[in-house]
């Protein structure tokens, strides 16, 4: 069996969010493929990091750049005298025309329900590219229940084209006492802070975040610690109004971006957090939650259906449109009794999680599709 797969997502130096997903999926099928052969497609020459060549893990790399997807993927799949028997996409977006049944991964499909929170040129291939790859899709993985029942209702397509395979949660770095004081001072954190993890953009939800920091700061007055916030995440689009309503509650000093972070920085940001709390409006899975919950870190989430299938009754929830809700919960975790329950709730769910189980399930897929 021969597999193409599209691995430019993951690809890149500063991975977030489908470039996760991509990379460390590949890392999983190449650490427990033994039998199968992938021939990995690329736009450039693979990074240090990508998974090294063997007698079953080659890498090509085509071009041209422009329009990779529509016009330089699709003539070599049709030209080339090596077929895949599949071609699986990590993303929304699979080569068509194709001359090989395609297999994409659809992570959410939040974009058809808020357009106005994404670029016109983002709205326009999101929407069009992804109907285009489910329409012509020889089969469909989505990232959780919630996503797969919204591809059926949406796109009306039978259940039994689409499979669900979870993301889960890479390996934690060994982290010293002097990587800790050293991310701490690089940032400017000092404790306590409450964290958040993920790109500026609408869907997070952070501007609401902020309004209800601001209102826990003053009921929390009367307490020694100075509580912070800390966003960790790139900038993404249309995050103008998150940096004003700072600002606007004049909180500064308060509240600190850290920009992009190294997977290093990021679980020392976990680890010494009071709570992650991740109040978006939308999300497809949720990765940071897991990540939190798998260092003992408490979660603070949005009550919203694909949250709650992956974190079942281990997190505290709130209303992501209601910021007395999130006042209460950021209160309530406070508490060290609190604290100490939902972090030994999270320990345990998120164990449920692994890429390897995630890149077991996708061989077993391939199998299946293929008749062996």
């Amino acid at each position: 069996m021969l597999i193409g797969i599209d691995g430019n997502e993951a690809n890149v130096k500063n991975r977030v969010g489908v470039g996760v997903f991509s990379y460390q999926i590949l890392r999983a099928l190449h650490h427990q493929n033994k039998t199968r052969h992938f021939l990995i497609y690329l736009k450039n020459p693979p990074l240090p990091d990508m998974p090294k060549t063997n007698q079953h893990w080659r890498y090509l790399v085509i071009g041209p750049k422009t329009l990779w997807t529509k016009i330089a993927l699709p003539l070599q799949l049709a030209i080339s005298k090596e077929k895949t028997d599949f071609f699986f996409s990590p993303s929304h977006y699979s080569p068509y025309p194709s001359s090989v049944p395609t297999i994409p991964t659809i992570h959410d499909i939040g974009y058809l329900h808020s357009p106005d929170t994404f670029t016109k040129k983002d709205i326009y291939q999101l929407k069009n590219w992804t109907a285009t790859s489910i329409k012509h899709a020889h089969h469909i993985i989505a990232v959780s229940e919630f996503t797969k029942n919204e591809i059926i209702k949406t796109f009306k397509v039978s259940p039994d084209s689409i499979s669900v395979i979870r993301n889960g949660v890479g390996k934690i770095p060994v982290i010293s006492p002097s990587d800790e004081l050293s991310v701490l001072n690089k940032f400017h954190i000092s404790l306590p802070y409450f964290l958040t993890v993920g790109t500026l953009k609408p869907n997070k939800n952070y501007s609401f975040l902020i309004k209800a920091f601001a209102k826990f700061l003053l009921i929390s007055s009367s307490s020694h610690l100075k509580y912070s916030l800390v966003i960790a995440g790139k900038k993404g689009w249309l995050y103008d109004d998150i940096f004003a309503t700072v600002i606007k509650y004049n909180l500064q000093n308060q509240v600190i971006f850290t920009d992009f972070i190294t997977e290093k920085e990021k679980w020392v940001l976990y680890k010494q957090a009071v709570a992650t709390v991740i109040p978006s409006l939308y999300e497809g899975f949720g990765i940071p939650v897991l990540e939190s919950q798998r260092l003992g870190t408490p979660v603070i989430a949005s009550n919203i259906d694909s949250l709650k299938e992956i974190l079942d009754d281990s997190a505290l929830y709130i209303n992501p449109r209601n910021s007395s809700s999130l006042v209460a919960a950021l209160k309530k975790i406070t508490n060290i009794d609190t604290r100490f329950k939902f972090r030994r709730m999270g320990i345990k769910n998120s164990r449920r999680f692994t890429w390897i189980k995630s890149g077991h399930q996708l061989l077993r897929l391939f199998d299946h599709l293929s008749g062996v």
